[in-house]
């Protein structure tokens, strides 16, 4: 190709070093790339707070730290709610649980620690006298230290994740007018690359802007209907917890295709069976569904995001299904990953394209 013509041995040799750069970055980000994706999505969901405290605030650390507690504490507090429930319903679980069928197993043991035998005791347990207990005992003590293990493994992987994700975004919130200056001027401010990249940042603000406010909608509106229909229902409580309900079912809306159904048709149905297995009144779930479906799966889903969304100009249809396939084909990243795929190639189709095409045709 014409371009090569004029490079010479030395700059064929930083081009080699930048890709092997770019390859030893891309093999470690490779493995969380997912995380990479959701700072990005947060980013653009957030950068317009930024924007707007940065003018009275006029300080990028605290304007970025700010901006980020707009979106920590939320989720922490969503979090401890459904960790509070969580430790609620297994303390229920505890107390209607039947634990003396294990006792005849530390009789045996109990009967020696009792007479202060304690070599028997050892005995018992290095030998298994008392019966199968000495290695059930040990088994379950490696056992416990094993699951302990993971569990320590997984909320240091978790933990980790979440602070690659919040560092990543910090440093986009606070420096992305440098890298973007930076970018510009290595191209020398070319009119068609800036034009291209300053139309794809715009439509991908607009998008994650409108999920984060689709997600808000979708759980305000939730909240206020299942508090309502709680305050008026007579057969007693129709929706147990309505806040954390309502929280995960703005969080389902980032789901391709069913979206909120996947948590609310589940819930409807476990009313359904407790209408039909208990005193609990028929009209309760029949209440819940028709509510849900008229009022928090219509009203956000439709009319919020097809607003939101009109201000792109990326066809909703298209983002849709940039949505739907990402998911199928990358994992649950691919919520994030498949509207951005769209937004490039949407783009690149209209300003791109119809130039190099001619170009190579006229050739």
């Amino acid at each position: 190709m014409a371009v090569f013509d004029g490079w010479d041995g030395k700059r064929l040799l930083w081009v080699g070093v930048g890709l092997v750069i770019a390859a030893l970055i891309g093999i470690a980000l490779f493995r969380y790339v997912g995380t990479v994706l959701f700072a990005i999505f947060v980013y653009y969901a957030t950068r317009p707070l930024y924007r707007q405290l940065d003018r009275v605030i006029d300080h990028p650390n605290v304007t970025a730290t700010v901006t980020i507690l707009f979106v920590v504490i939320p989720m922490a507090a969503v979090v401890a709610y459904a960790g509070v429930v969580a430790l609620r319903e297994l303390d229920q679980f505890l107390a209607s649980s039947d634990l003396e069928a294990y006792r005849s197993l530390l009789q045996p043991y109990l009967r020696l620690a009792r007479e202060g035998n304690i070599d028997r005791l050892r005995d018992a347990f290095t030998a298994g006298t008392g019966g199968s207990i000495g290695g059930v005992v040990r088994q379950g003590v490696t056992g416990t230290l094993g699951r302990l293990q993971s569990i320590a493994g997984f909320v240091f992987s978790i933990l980790a994740r979440f602070f690659l994700m919040l560092t990543v975004l910090f440093y986009l919130l606070r420096d992305d007018q440098k890298l973007r200056q930076w970018f510009y001027e290595s191209i020398d401010h070319d009119d068609e690359i800036v034009s291209y990249v300053e139309s794809v940042d715009d439509d991908l603000e607009t998008i994650f802007l409108s999920n984060l406010a689709v997600i808000a909608v979708a759980a305000v509106t939730a909240a206020a209907t299942y508090t309502g229909l709680n305050y008026l229902a007579s057969g007693g409580t129709v929706v147990a917890t309505p806040v954390l309900l309502s929280l995960l079912i703005g969080i389902g809306t980032l789901v391709p295709a069913v979206g909120m159904k996947l948590v609310y048709v589940p819930y409807g149905l476990g009313l359904f069976g407790l209408a039909v297995t208990t005193p609990t009144p028929l009209w309760h779930p029949i209440a819940f569904f028709v509510l849900t479906f008229v009022v928090v799966d219509t009203i956000p889903d439709f009319f919020a995001r097809s607003y939101l969304s009109a201000r792109s100009g990326v066809h909703m249809g298209l983002v849709l299904l940039g949505y739907f396939l990402g998911t199928l084909a990358f994992g649950w990243y691919g919520l994030f990953l498949g509207p951005i795929v769209v937004v490039f190639a949407v783009h690149f189709a209209h300003m791109i394209f119809p130039s190099l095409g001619s170009d190579l045709l006229g050739e």
